[in-house]
């Protein structure tokens, strides 16, 4: 018995790590999602930045258009359109944001979060009913679209629908 488990021991040796080494190879060899990055232009970042100052101002949210474009593993936003729409502290029009803030001009929308949510601080991300509003923007527009939330002067949070690893998941043409 004892040259049984010793040839098992020798076998386990010399396998084992070539098993070890085919796991991480295979791990290796899995596309790994990367989650885009947001850049803003400079017109872009001023133009984010004064929504902000006008909806700390106002004590409301305020809510633009923007145009991005995906590139490689970025999403770039280029422009940026203030909207005059009627709004609460905790709403904002979204009928209007709906409407004229699609393709081919424009990719999406951008509003502020100013209102308490947490600790003194306005919400860093979306809410259910951006959520709806970001839904309702699709089903319009039949696209993909690109959407943030600036929340404070210098901090925005932004998602591109359809994006994965920096690639459109179903590339579409807009008329």
């Amino acid at each position: 018995m004892p040259v049984i488990e010793g040839r098992r021991r020798a076998v386990l040796t010399l396998i084992l790590p070539l098993l070890l080494a085919a796991t991480a190879s295979a791990q290796d060899s899995v596309p790994r999602r990367t989650t885009p990055t947001f850049r803003f232009g400079p017109e872009a970042g001023r133009t984010i930045r004064n929504l902000w100052e006008a909806s700390v101002a106002a004590q409301q949210e305020r809510v633009a258009c923007l145009s991005a474009e995906v590139r490689h593993d970025s999403v770039f936003i280029l422009r940026v359109l203030p909207l005059e729409v009627p709004g609460d502290s905790m709403t904002i029009g979204a009928d209007e944001s709906i409407e004229r803030c699609g393709p081919p001009s424009w990719s999406g929308t951008v509003h502020s979060h100013v209102a308490e949510y947490s600790d003194g601080l306005p919400s860093t991300t979306f809410s259910a009913q951006d959520r709806g509003v970001m839904r309702r923007w699709y089903q319009h527009w039949h696209v993909d679209g690109v959407f943030c939330v600036v929340y404070s002067r210098r901090d925005a949070h932004c998602e591109a629908d359809g994006v994965i690893g920096g690639i459109r998941s179903q590339p579409s043409v807009t008329r």
